[in-house]
């Protein structure tokens, strides 16, 4: 799941250099709702993205079952977000390992697996094959960034409209025009061939 401008940047200083109140919304809804109400979604993320989310997006933690990908210790990233639900790993095959033990344990409770960032897990997580949708808010407009992911490629998906009981599915492929910026909702399913 990712947001990306004209110019595939997906970031600056670790925040995100537009506030779009509705892709706020497409991407805390699609990230957290569970069709078991007693599940969690497992998040693989970077350790600086994890700082951030830290910064802004506590008060969404209950739904999240974070995987950080660093080499600093799990001390040092529970420390800064005591309540959340955390693991650390140091490398992106071993948040998948985690993440495939989580969802088999019934106990922990986890309905889905998402990447959200930062550049090295988006990139790892493509490279590794095992993705099979990508949720894409595209910003037709270009923002002053430092990170970009320049190497986002789609060919081996295509650009589908889910069907209407899947959470947001009416957003799909939908321009939305907010604070003078224009953006769609993209979704993009593996080609199984």
């Amino acid at each position: 799941m990712v947001a990306m401008d004209a110019k595939n940047g997906i970031g600056i200083n670790n925040t995100l250099p537009w506030s779009l109140k509705e892709d706020e919304r497409w991407f805390l809804t699609i990230s957290t709702m569970t069709k078991d109400s007693l599940k969690r979604n497992a998040i693989i993320i970077g350790r600086l993205t994890y700082e951030s989310f830290c910064k802004y997006l506590t008060k969404y933690f209950v739904h999240w079952h974070f995987i950080v990908i660093t080499s600093h210790s799990l001390e040092s990233i529970k420390a800064m977000c005591p309540q959340s639900h955390v693991d650390v790993v140091v490398s992106f095959e071993q948040a998948l390992l985690t993440a495939h033990t989580l969802s088999c344990d019934l106990e922990k409770g986890i309905e889905s697996v998402f990447v959200l960032g930062g550049i090295r897990p988006y990139e790892e997580a493509m490279a590794s094959g095992l993705v099979r949708r990508v949720y894409l808010t595209r910003i037709f407009a270009e923002y002053s960034c430092d990170t970009h992911w320049s190497s986002l490629d789609l060919n081996k998906f295509r650009k589908i409209r889910r069907s209407n009981n899947e959470t947001l599915a009416e957003l799909d492929d939908q321009i939305v025009e907010e604070s003078g910026v224009t953006y769609q909702f993209q979704v993009y399913e593996l080609n199984e061939e």
